[in-house]
């Protein structure tokens, strides 16, 4: 029996939540994204106005993800608000060198996880030390327990380390609440 689960790919603007999606995906990734402008430019060339789609499938073909990366403007918020309906797991990417987004990103993560009440994993995104990584995540807001996973999300085999987390915080959503593993 195969698994089909709901990841949110959110966070703040520019954090890389699109270079996640499509370094991982094994399916065409269906993006909304659009030119910038005004100040916002001067960060990146174009960025997501509703949302990003992509799928990952283990080998056996038992258990799939679908990915929605949400945009991180505040004024697109309202996509995050229709994209998280029944989502099994939010992966919070984070750029660890964008200080100025941090205590937002910690007002939105809190805010986020307290409404859905499902596990989280922190994708801190540009950083390569772990220690670092668990630091700026638990600055968030994320509980003990919520992995933070140092990671370059340009780089294919870094993403699917964040999968490999995200994996394995639904296996252990899972035997906490005695859901039948397939």
């Amino acid at each position: 029996m195969s698994q089909v689960f709901k990841i949110l790919v959110t966070g703040p603007f520019a954090a890389g939540k699109t270079s996640m999606i499509q370094s991982v995906s094994q399916t065409k990734v269906i993006s909304t994204d659009v030119m910038t402008s005004g100040e916002e430019s001067d960060v990146k060339s174009s960025t997501t106005v509703a949302m990003d789609f992509g799928t990952y499938q283990l080998p056996e073909g038992d258990v799939r993800l679908l990915l929605f990366g949400t945009p991180g403007q505040s004024r697109f918020r309202f996509m995050t608000n229709i994209l998280k309906g029944e989502v099994d797991v939010v992966a919070f990417v984070i750029d660890a060198e964008a200080f100025e987004t941090h205590a937002a990103a910690g007002v939105e993560l809190r805010a986020l996880l307290r409404d859905l009440r499902v596990p989280a994993v922190i994708a801190v995104n540009r950083c390569d030390d772990p220690v670092l990584a668990r630091r700026l995540a638990r600055s968030l807001g994320a509980l003990d327990g919520e992995a933070a996973v140092p990671c370059q999300l340009i780089d294919p085999d870094s993403g699917r380390e964040v999968v490999v987390e995200i994996l394995l915080t639904l296996l252990a959503s899972m035997e906490s609440t005695n859901i039948e593993v397939a």
